[in-house]
């Protein structure tokens, strides 16, 4: 950033910031895997309110799996259930993990991340492999929903998070690629930049 920053810490959003995600591979995992097709408008069906419950600790992985096998009338093992469900998880470039090294040795770094605990290892692997080291040795303190309970953009979930890691929204940039969450959490006094296809984490212009 060409000007002086005026933050004193960076809060992350995972998926689709640092994460490249692409959900219509999870919607073509299900549909091969028999789903009828009422039921792939992930995420605004019959079967969101499950989702959302998952994403917040509400059910477990084996609750999950089988309340979706049970609204798609569909049998199937957990391991066709987690390949599919995991499929969205795309990678981690490794030049945005030498960014966030860089940005770690300024800013104290956190992370809020809707995100359920199957997907979990399987990104935090991407990221191990792509930065050589883990995300926890990066960020300061990360934040998953299935873990706090709390799902952006739900207030809550930003006030957990300010309680917890004892920031201050005015003095904390968050960066996310969900147009309701940046607003969400500038209504809270963050400051926030929307992610999106011309604004990318590598191309802001941090000060480094």
């Amino acid at each position: 950033m060409t000007n002086a920053p005026n933050f004193k810490n960076i809060l992350f959003d995972l998926g689709g910031v640092i994460l490249d995600i692409n959900v219509q591979a999870t919607l073509k995992g299900f549909y091969d895997l028999g789903f009828p097709a009422e039921l792939m408008q992930f995420p605004h069906s019959m079967t969101t309110d499950l989702f959302f419950k998952y994403e917040t600790g509400k059910l477990d992985t084996d609750q999950f799996r089988n309340a979706i096998r049970e609204s798609a009338g569909v049998e199937m093992s957990n391991q066709a259930f987690d390949e599919a469900w995991n499929a969205m998880l795309v990678r981690v470039p490794e030049e945005r993990t030498v960014l966030l090294k860089h940005l770690s040795e300024r800013y104290p770094l956190y992370m809020l991340s809707n995100t359920s605990s199957l997907h979990v290892a399987v990104f935090e692997k991407m990221y191990l492999d792509a930065a050589g080291v883990s995300m926890h040795e990066i960020f300061k303190k990360i934040y998953y929903s299935h873990e706090i309970g709390w799902h952006k953009p739900d207030q809550e979930a930003w006030e957990f998070v300010i309680k917890d890691a004892g920031i201050k929204p005015e003095e904390t940039l968050f960066l996310d690629d969900n147009i309701h969450n940046v607003k969400a959490s500038q209504e809270l006094g963050f400051q926030a930049i929307h992610i999106h296809e011309r604004t990318n984490l590598m191309n802001i212009g941090f000060d480094l």
